[in-house]
């Protein structure tokens, strides 16, 4: 009888463990999905930042209709820049805005012109560009921090084909890309930049 009664109470206490710890994976598992959401943005950027050219981007781009206007008031020496949001703006709000908090889409897209430089360079250089695999790391210090790499596959103007490996840096908002840095492209940039 005793032991009976001793192994029901390594049952109850071993059920009482897993339950615990099912608890516990409860709640890391809303942390999981949270990083698994964050990830899944960055990829979607990632995706349509290295598959280039982006034709409809860089017509919107190019377009002079979209170019930023400056009025000299003739009254005074000071300029102001006509603030109307054109089809370049709404385009790439349309199609990346909800992946970036507004710092980050303004230097993604404004001060630094990566969002479009890939897509660009393709152009002139008559490269085309396509993302084959992406992976996704979340640093283990800071959770809003991830490091990337994106295998991209390349055609060049003489329909040559090639790999590269691109990395970097991104970090996180609120759910929302804060930043976005690559950090080396073994040198497909300076390579589409050179060509004629």
């Amino acid at each position: 009888m005793k032991k009976t009664s001793m192994y029901s109470l390594i049952l109850l206490n071993t059920l009482a463990i897993f339950t615990l710890l099912g608890c516990g994976n409860g709640s890391s598992e809303t942390l999981t999905n949270e990083n698994d959401k964050n990830k899944e943005g960055i990829e979607v950027v990632l995706e349509k930042t290295f598959h280039a050219p982006d034709k409809v981007l860089l017509s919107k781009l190019y377009d002079s209709d979209n170019a930023t206007i400056i009025n000299q008031d003739e009254q005074s020496s000071t300029s102001s820049i006509q603030e109307k949001e054109n089809d370049f703006d709404q385009y790439i709000k349309e199609n990346y805005g909800e992946y970036f908090t507004d710092y980050g889409f303004e230097k993604f897209f404004i001060t630094s012109g990566e969002g479009y430089r890939y897509s660009d360079e393709a152009d002139k250089a008559n490269y085309t560009l396509v993302p084959e695999s992406i992976r996704i790391v979340q640093d283990e210090k800071n959770e809003q921090r991830y490091e990337f790499d994106v295998t991209v596959k390349y055609t060049d103007e003489k329909n040559e084909e090639g790999t590269r490996v691109l990395n970097g840096r991104v970090e996180m908002d609120e759910g929302k890309i804060d930043s976005l840095n690559i950090n080396d492209d073994e040198g497909l940039l300076k390579e589409m930049m050179s060509n004629p």
